[in-house]
């Protein structure tokens, strides 16, 4: 294929799937290992995902067969080639669900609309959690043993990562909080059992219209480890791009997995540790007031009363 121009490519594949040349086509910007399309005919649109590295998405059609057999909405799959012959990428071509991610939609959402969609959230991590015990800790497709050997070690590496740049935002004192408030954790990490929950239905993910929760979506991998992990995501996001008016949402998912006093230390403490990575982006963003944000909750998160 000559053409090099990304936009005609997807054009050009979503006419495939389409049959006729879209209206639209437009890039989405919230995402990370993949670069992802939407694409809007007369009637329909779809969402095509690309990767020049096939390896990325090697597990996503069985993960999305094994989410959907157990109940939990996750998109058709329209198209896909993930051998690169067709096009100078790998793709798979899926239906969109109606609405937007839950990011957009919480600013005007009730509590009643949270408490609802934080249920149904919690609903699809608890048939996840059904799924086999993985043999190892960390994120990999469904059934494949993780790339680390204990939930400890999983996390020593986020602890290095999340900080590796952000370390001198933070600063010296609030660092030396944190790896107190981890090893005190301690215990509770090496007792973590390596069960398979959806990491990223965070802000992200989940899809929402006027309120009411439509599917979920984005399953290259899942992760085998602790299910709290996911909620201390959401709430770091929350803090970072929306604001602490809708962390009512994340108290619903504690509320509606039923956590008790270590676990929601656990889930504060999980929230400062992703501290770290947003706060690199908010200086590189050059965010000051989601700064100021997460630095404000990091502290709390890993004050004595927690939140």
């Amino acid at each position: 294929m000559t053409d090099s121009n990304p936009e005609s490519l997807i054009r050009r594949l979503a006419a495939e799937t389409l049959g006729s040349e879209p209206e639209s086509v437009e890039r989405m910007t919230f995402g990370h290992r993949n670069v992802v399309y939407r694409a809007s005919g007369a009637d329909r649109s779809i969402i095509v995902r690309t990767n020049t590295d096939p390896a990325v998405m090697r597990g996503t059609a069985d993960n999305m067969a094994d989410l959907r057999e157990l109940g939990i909405p996750v998109p058709r799959i329209l198209a896909s080639d993930l051998h690169s012959g067709r096009y100078p990428f790998a793709y798979m071509v899926l239906e969109e669900i109606p609405g937007r991610d839950l990011r957009d939609e919480l600013p005007d959402m009730t509590e009643a609309q949270m408490t609802a969609a934080a249920e149904q959230v919690v609903s699809f991590q608890r048939v996840a959690g059904r799924i086999p015990r993985g043999e190892a800790f960390g994120w990999v497709p469904i059934g494949e043993p993780g790339p680390f050997r204990s939930w400890n070690e999983l996390i020593a590496r986020d602890r290095q990562d999340h900080f590796a740049r952000s370390g001198k935002i933070v600063g010296e004192k609030l660092l030396a909080l944190l790896d107190d408030r981890l090893q005190r954790l301690n215990p509770y990490l090496a007792a973590v059992e390596p069960i398979c929950f959806l990491d990223d239905l965070t802000i992200k993910n989940v899809i929402v219209e006027r309120g009411e929760l439509r599917g979920i979506v984005d399953f290259d991998t899942v992760c085998y480890g602790d299910p709290l992990y996911f909620i201390a995501l959401t709430r770091t996001a929350i803090v970072c791009d929306i604001g602490e008016q809708a962390l009512f949402y994340t108290d619903e998912l504690c509320r509606c997995m039923g956590l008790d006093e270590a676990q929601q230390r656990a889930v504060d403490v999980y929230a400062a540790l992703f501290a770290g990575s947003f706060l690199d982006t908010c200086r590189e963003n050059g965010d000051p007031e989601a700064e100021r944000r997460l630095l404000e909750y990091m502290e709390k998160w890993l004050g004595e009363g927690g939140t």
